[in-house]
């Protein structure tokens, strides 16, 4: 009996089969979306050194800028707080006077601002030539940057990233000569903190640990809100045995 049934339900399926295959639905699954590769090609060196070009120029920029902001902060008057003063009737009757014609106004001289334009440009140059790896090109160009106004507002970044050139060729003599000039000339300048770092890992890489540990904690005292305060303190922790 069993085998009857088997035979059967063989014959039944068989006849099933032989239908048109448009009255029969398809369940055939959907193909699978394709999805991307897990292996997706990496950035090339160009883009990697681009990137950290532009990098190092946004943090440059966000340097000199708070620089500038700290030095408006300290030496601008309160323009707000003296123009909301009511005038005295002495300067009401003044003003009431007329007043003979202006004098003619002086031509405004703008060499001055010619010549910081063209000096932060030169100093964007020489930063994208150490971002793209050009040391030597780099050297030169922010001791032109030095040499064109050594009291201005780039002259620490430019001695700064003369060290940098030098540290990145592994001379570090000269490396730390250049930061320590930057931390003895313009002590209270935006780079003397990293200088003041950069000089204790010149001496972490030449293996003097004590020294480099005195001068992490100078970073520390001389500029505790200092980005690099944070990072002595880290390399600090790091460095403790």
């Amino acid at each position: 009996m069993k085998k009857l049934l088997c035979v059967a339900a063989l014959l039944a399926t068989a006849c099933a089969s032989s239908q048109d295959d448009n009255d029969v639905p398809s369940l055939v699954p959907p193909a699978p979306m394709a999805m991307p590769s897990a292996s997706a090609p990496a950035a090339s060196d160009s883009e990697v050194s681009e990137l950290r070009t532009q990098l190092t120029e946004l943090l440059e920029r966000i340097d000199v800028l708070n620089q500038r902001i700290a030095h408006l902060e300290e030496g601008a008057p309160d323009v707000g707080r003296a123009s909301a003063r009511p005038a005295a009737p002495e300067e009401r009757r003044a003003e009431a006077r007329p007043t003979s014609a202006p004098a003619p106004q002086q031509p405004q001289q703008p060499q001055r601002a010619l010549i910081g334009a063209q000096l932060a440009e030169e100093y964007r140059q020489a930063i994208i030539l150490f971002g793209r790896g050009r040391h030597a090109e780099a050297r030169r160009a922010f001791e032109a940057v030095y040499e064109s106004d050594n009291s201005g507002d780039l002259a620490d970044n430019a001695l700064f990233w003369i060290g940098e050139t030098y540290f990145a060729a592994k001379d570090y003599n000269n490396a730390v000569r250049y930061y320590m000039r930057v931390v003895n000339d313009y002590p209270s300048q935006n780079k003397a903190p990293d200088a003041l770092f950069k000089t204790a890992m010149v001496q972490t890489r030449t293996g003097d640990l004590a020294l480099a540990r005195r001068t992490l904690q100078q970073v520390i005292d001389r500029y505790p809100y200092s980005s690099s305060a944070s990072s002595a303190k880290a390399e600090l922790e790091r460095i403790k045995f």
